[in-house]
C-alpha cells in the first residue's frame, strides 16, 4: 500500500525506462504467483497468458490475462479475454511498461475483445483510459473474508463448497462464516472496462 501511495503522489524511486527492458512471455508459474503475491493488492490469480518486462534478468512488470470469470458473472468466449493483473515491482515505476505489455498482447494473441476491473478502493481506471478502453460500468461493492489477518477471495467460500466440506446445507454462506467468526470485509466495487479490437 505505501508503494502504491508513493506512486500515486509521484514519489516512486526507482524509475526504469520501458524501452529498456526485455519482453517475455512467462512459464514459471511460481515465479508469476511469488511476483502477484508480492506486489500486487489483490495477490496471485490464475491466468492462461502472463507477459512479463525483464531488467538485468529482473521480473519488473507483468500484465496477465485469461478467459473471463465466472465469479466476476462471465462466460467465457473464443478471442475475448480479461485483463487479470497489471503491476510493477514494489516502489518501481516502469515508464511505458503497461503499453509495451499490451501492445505484445495485442499483436501476438490477436484478441476480439477484452476487459478488466478497477478496484474503486484505489482507482478511477486512468490506467485504462491511456491504454484505450472504454468504460462500461460500474459494479456493486464485493466483499472477502480475513482469515488469520489475510483478506481471502469469496469464491474460494461458496456454499457448495462448504457444504462438501461438512457444514449444514440449511444454512447460507454468511451464516455459516459467521459461526466460524470469520467475517466479510467489503470494497467500493469496481470500474468495468472494455477495449474492442
Amino acid at each position: 500500500m505505501k508503494s502504491r501511495i508513493l506512486n500515486l503522489l509521484g514519489k516512486t524511486k526507482n524509475k526504469i525506462y520501458a524501452r529498456k527492458c526485455i519482453i517475455k512471455e512467462v512459464t514459471d508459474n511460481e515465479l508469476v504467483k511469488e511476483f502477484l503475491e508480492n506486489n500486487h493488492l489483490q495477490g496471485f490469480v490464475g491466468s492462461r497468458i502472463k507477459i512479463g518486462l525483464f531488467y538485468n534478468d529482473e521480473l519488473i512488470s507483468l500484465m496477465t490475462f485469461g478467459s473471463e470469470r465466472k465469479s466476476m458473472g462471465s462466460k467465457s468466449e473464443e478471442g475475448i479475454y480479461e485483463m487479470l493483473r497489471f503491476c510493477n515491482k514494489l516502489n518501481t515505476t516502469v515508464i511505458g511498461g503497461a503499453d509495451k505489455l499490451f501492445k505484445y498482447f495485442i499483436k501476438n494473441l490477436n484478441p476480439k475483445e477484452i476487459i478488466s476491473y478497477s478496484d474503486r478502493s484505489w482507482s478511477q481506471g486512468d490506467l485504462y483510459k491511456t491504454l484505450g478502453f472504454e468504460f462500461v460500468g460500474k459494479t456493486q461493492p464485493n466483499y472477502h473474508y480475513i482469515i488469520n489477518g489475510i483478506r481471502n477471495y469469496r469464491f474460494n467460500y461458496r456454499k457448495d463448497i462448504l457444504v462438501k466440506q461438512g457444514y449444514d446445507k440449511m444454512k447460507t454462506e454468511h451464516e455459516i462464516m459467521l459461526e466460524r467468526k470469520i467475517y466479510r470485509i467489503y470494497d467500493s466495487g469496481s470500474l468495468k472496462f472494455k477495449y474492442v479490437i
